[in-house]
């Protein structure tokens, strides 16, 4: 039988008897919820998919801050350039 793993213990019963769609869409869906607070009734169950969820979770952390910090800089960078703008206009007058 091997170890238990999420394919077998899930809200919606044994994943292993269900569609391949389904189960992509189960994978996707997690996959998703990583990235985000939300909440997903799939679990690791055993170390192999605990070790799988941690360093998803960690690329996930390193691609939001990435986001954040790229957002972050072009802001400044539209701010600078706006305060440029309004000094030359003074500087006009």
């Amino acid at each position: 039988r091997g170890e238990e793993s999420w394919l077998s213990h899930t809200i919606n019963g044994n994943m292993v008897e269900t569609t391949l769609a389904w189960r992509y869409t189960t994978a996707l869906h997690w996959s998703l919820t990583q990235f985000t607070p939300a909440s997903m009734e799939v679990s690791a169950r055993n170390v192999g998919e605990r070790v799988t969820s941690i360093i998803v979770l960690f690329l996930a952390l390193i691609a939001f801050s990435s986001i954040v910090g790229s957002i972050t800089s072009s802001m400044t960078a539209l701010r600078s350039m706006q305060g440029d703008t309004k000094k030359q206009f003074w500087l006009l007058r």
